[in-house]
């Protein structure tokens, strides 16, 4: 009987190689997981919050990933995305617990990081010319209260702010989208409402061939005890016209829209929805009683496509890929069309199909990313309280739509947003 367990035993760690060395790749610093690690050996376990790391399995291996920054499923692929030799490193603490938004603007050569902290309208703004980059403080003029997504054309960084507040310094702010010049400063309101009902918690960001700009609206933000006014609208995606001032709703199929962004054609819409994050949104209940968000691992946290059509309907959604830790939060698309997406402790790089090639692993819970430099082949991590910096093959794409040279409607004095952040709940 003895010998018989030693033998089931002894045959389930033989057979239990899950974790690998990659070829041509530095071990540990990449692992290789084979076969997706679809079949575990002996008894297994992971709880909702564990990271795959913590996964408790019958197998040696597995230990090497907790020391590993990168995880490879599918080799073939990997050296491509990675480089001969990747690294990834954290820069530097960052004051704010939820930094969001980051962004590339090659006029300055510099990141400009938003982020969801309460009372703070400053933004975080890090010289890339400079060796070490040191993140410095900036206002914008007028302030743009809690940026959660940005995005860079021609000149121009257009923002999804989050929040409410008519008392914190230099309010009025209202949730919408905002620009401004990364040069000056100068910033202007785009749209803060819809048909004068407040919009709800403006969270990511995208513009397409045509220089509409599209955002995801969800519910969360009195949840993060940032916005004073429980939401009026149902949470949607929402296309916004410069040219015209439309505002209009493209979808409300998500729970909870968050990520957005357009494949290099403008043809496929990516979208993140992030439901697993439930709070009490209920207007008989003060903003400071609301409570902070649940994480329910049950809910949605799914990476979209949808088919774009040549007037933008959506059609066709499709799911592309479950969070492998917490949501797929932050989503972008490479300049090949890989898709990148900012997951619990790490970032997930997937084929334009959805097949998980490689994670970036992390020792923080990452919000947001972006490609800089002149080539888009740095890829900054932000997160809390921390921002790193990867050096891999991969490559943003270049920022080549030229909004600042639509027509635009005459805007109002410009009105603001307030707001902090769900990272900390989930």
């Amino acid at each position: 009987m003895h010998l018989t367990v030693l033998l089931l035993q002894i045959e389930i760690i033989g057979a239990a190689q899950v974790v690998k060395k990659c070829s041509g790749l530095a071990f540990p610093n990449v692992v290789c997981i084979e076969h997706y690690g679809s079949a575990l050996p002996g008894t297994f376990s992971r709880g909702a919050l564990d990271v795959y790391s913590a996964t408790s399995v019958e197998d040696p291996s597995f230990s090497n990933l907790k020391n590993a920054s990168f995880l490879v499923f599918d080799q073939d692929r990997a050296l491509e995305i990675l480089g001969s030799d990747p690294v990834v490193k954290e820069m530097f603490d960052l004051d704010s617990a939820a930094p969001e938004g980051p962004v590339y603007a090659p006029d300055t050569d510099e990141l400009l990081i938003g982020g969801l902290q309460t009372d703070d309208i400053t933004q975080v703004v890090v010289d890339l010319s400079q060796d070490p980059p040191t993140p410095k403080k900036r206002t914008l003029k007028p302030p743009i209260y809690a940026a959660n997504g940005m995005r860079y054309r021609d000149g121009r960084v257009w923002v999804s702010a989050a929040g409410g507040n008519d008392t914190l310094k230099g309010g009025p702010y209202h949730p919408g989208i905002y620009s401004f010049d990364p040069k000056t400063g100068e910033s202007r309101v785009e749209v803060n409402n819809y048909y004068g009902w407040y919009i709800n918690s403006a969270n990511d960001l995208d513009i397409d061939p045509s220089g509409r700009v599209w955002f995801t609206d969800p519910l969360y933000s009195r949840n993060m005890g940032v916005n004073v006014r429980a939401p009026q609208l149902q949470a949607a995606v929402y296309r916004y016209d410069p040219s015209s001032g439309e505002l209009r709703v493209m979808d409300d199929t998500l729970e909870f829209p968050n990520g957005i962004a357009f494949s290099p054609d403008g043809k496929i819409l990516y979208l993140t929805n992030t439901a697993a994050g439930v709070g009490n949104i209920s207007p008989n209940v003060s903003w400071q009683d609301a409570g902070p968000l649940a994480y329910v691992s049950t809910n949605k946290r799914t990476l979209y496509a949808f088919d774009v059509d040549s007037d933008g309907t959506l059609r066709n959604r499709r799911p592309l890929y479950t969070a492998m830790d917490y949501v797929a939060d932050c989503v972008k698309v490479a300049s090949n069309g890989y898709l990148v997406t900012a997951a619990g402790h790490g970032v997930d790089i997937l084929d334009p199909t959805g097949v998980h090639l490689v994670r970036i692993q992390l020792d923080f819970l990452a919000a947001s990313f972006e490609f800089t430099g002149a080539k888009r082949d740095a890829l900054w991590i932000v997160g809390h309280g921390k921002a790193a910096r990867a050096q891999i093959n991969l490559t943003g794409q270049p920022a080549n739509t030229d909004v600042s040279k639509q027509p635009r409607h005459t805007h109002r004095t410009h009105s603001r947003g307030s707001y902090r952040h769900l990272l900390n709940q989930l």
